[in-house]
């Protein structure tokens, strides 16, 4: 295929076509993105736009239109970025493949939002929501009319700390801004993340989550009983001081062994993140899980699948 088009874009030498085929093919990455990387790598080297752009949409045509899809998003983005530079557009790839890994975007509107209702942040991750399965991020933020705003929009391809580390990193040095408490659901990476990189910032696990959990790993342990202590649970739960969630939950420990190693290793480490004694200190404006987003975020998966 490089040799098809390598006449037609002869101020192009073959070697810059090859890592242009990959930028575009591997990285998905759009013509605004590759330029600064061949000018970076070839510096020597007269590089046209107009001859770069010719190329990528060469290699687009003769690629499968569906394997696609990011790089043309990543250059509408760049585009609404040129027309109004408060776009805040941040991608970030393979240092090997050079294959797009996350892209982050924040229109203007949302950082007047975030800059306005930063007191309680919510966050909710879904799952292989394209065919690249990739996961879709949505931070959203609750207005003054208790109305769930989106603020932020991501595309990551793994749920590592590092990964984290790099949208909520991006995310404060674009905007300044450390939120007051954060919903999230139980993933260690992105709590770790969050602790690294907004230290002042309150982490709130999600309710809902944590009773999936209790499902998932204790009904099989107690069977019969399982209900009888979800019900014991949220009563300690939702204690209204300190010392009676401590003589209840371990009331709960003893009266249900099998449950003792999950929920001391799991839940009583972070029992500020989600008993009423310690989140009623909080402004949180009732919001107890990322439910609000999640409907969101199943509705846009509906749209794309």
């Amino acid at each position: 295929m490089i040799r098809e088009i390598a006449p037609r874009f002869r101020k192009l030498t073959p070697k810059m076509l090859v890592d242009i085929k990959k930028y575009v093919i591997q990285g998905r990455i759009d013509s605004s993105s590759i330029y600064p990387l061949l000018k970076h790598d070839y510096p020597d080297q007269l590089i046209y736009k107009k001859d770069l752009y010719n190329a990528v949409y060469q290699f687009r045509q003769k690629n499968n239109p569906g394997d696609i899809d990011a790089s043309q998003m990543l250059e509408l983005l760049m585009k609404w970025k040129d027309a109004e530079p408060l776009w805040i557009v941040k991608l970030r790839l393979d240092s090997v493949s050079r294959k797009l890994n996350s892209l982050l975007w924040m229109s203007p509107i949302q950082r007047e939002l975030y800059s306005k209702y930063n007191d309680v942040t919510i966050i909710d991750t879904t799952y292989n929501t394209n065919r690249f399965q990739m996961m879709l991020c949505i931070i959203s933020v609750v207005d003054n009319n208790y109305k769930s705003r989106i603020i932020a929009s991501a595309i990551i391809d793994d749920e590592t700390l590092d990964t984290y580390r790099w949208l909520f990193d991006t995310i404060l040095t674009e905007t300044g801004i450390s939120p007051g408490v954060i919903f999230t659901d139980s993933d260690p990476s992105m709590i770790r993340a969050i602790k690294e990189i907004y230290p002042n910032t309150h982490h709130m696990l999600c309710i809902f989550h944590i009773d999936l959990n209790l499902r998932k790993k204790l009904k099989g342990k107690l069977g019969n009983k399982f209900e009888e202590f979800r019900h014991k649970f949220y009563t300690c739960r939702n204690s209204l001081c300190e010392d009676l969630f401590e003589f209840r939950w371990n009331q709960l420990i003893n009266q249900y062994p099998a449950s003792a190693k999950y929920l001391s290793d799991t839940l009583y480490v972070n029992k500020k993140s989600w008993a009423i004694p310690w989140i009623h200190k909080r402004f949180t404006t009732g919001a107890q899980s990322t439910q609000r987003i999640e409907s969101i975020n199943k509705h846009i998966h509906d749209k794309v699948d």
